[in-house]
């Protein structure tokens, strides 16, 4: 009678171990498809981003080169005094 309860509480275990490692094998797929789909996200946003710096950087350099030339004038007209 020990022997089959023995056997019962080892068929358990095995069994409740082999549901962990089935449980934890499917949460490890599940990040995994998860990670993959965030990296595609991330790349994504970062394309996006990279096209915001360039508009803001040619807006910038548009205007650096407005107040360069308003400075050159202003320079000019204060050497001709």
């Amino acid at each position: 009678m020990a022997k089959k309860k023995e056997d019962k509480f080892d068929k358990l275990a095995r069994l409740i171990k082999q549901e962990g490692e089935d449980v934890r094998g499917e949460i490890k797929s599940e990040i995994g498809g998860l990670e993959k789909r965030m990296n595609e996200k991330f790349a994504d946003v970062d394309k996006r981003f990279t096209g915001l710096e360039r508009r803001l950087d040619n807006t910038m350099q548009k205007d650096l080169d407005e107040h360069a030339r308003r400075i050159k004038i202003l320079e000019i007209k204060m050497a001709q005094r």
